[in-house]
């Protein structure tokens, strides 16, 4: 019986070792798609806190603060990014925002007005604006808060 035992599995281990081994497989395709979220960073390295009117400045209308604000700009929009400003108070009617031969005005009122637009460049940008500040009627000499708030959006 031990003979025997050994003779079948003897038998069995010829065959499997000379019978081709087939596994089953099938294939299937994937698609994969990434979205880039678009993002825009603003730092702003340096504006003033406030302005000085003197009766001068009064007289001529405007008060003029060349490289006003120092700033940087990450984006990966490549579409480009704009500069948005924030509308000014009193004593200040508008403002003229100039950067790289664009200006943007920037009237008295409710919402976000006047942008510049910029576009993509890898690693980043950096700037300074030039700021024209015009008053409004009424307006004393005197130090007054820095009137303009600027925000960086992707197109």
């Amino acid at each position: 019986m031990r003979s025997q035992k050994l003779a079948v599995a003897s038998l069995l281990i010829a065959v499997a070792s000379v019978a081709p081994l087939y596994a089953g497989s099938s294939s299937a395709q994937i698609t994969v798609t990434a979205r880039v979220i678009q993002r825009t960073i603003l730092a702003v390295d340096s504006q003033p806190s406030t302005v000085e009117i003197t009766a001068a400045d009064i007289q001529r209308g405007y008060l003029d603060v060349p490289q006003a604000i120092a700033f940087r700009v990450r984006s990966n929009a490549r579409d480009g990014y704009s500069l948005a400003f924030q509308p000014i108070a009193l004593p200040f009617s508008s403002a003229e925002v100039q950067w790289g031969g664009q200006s943007a005005l920037i009237e008295t009122g409710g919402a976000w007005t006047g942008a510049l637009i910029h576009p993509y460049q890898q690693g980043g940008s950096a700037g300074m604006l030039s700021v024209r500040l015009r008053f409004a009627a009424g307006t004393e000499p005197g130090t007054y808060s820095w009137p303009i708030q600027v925000s960086a959006n992707p197109l």
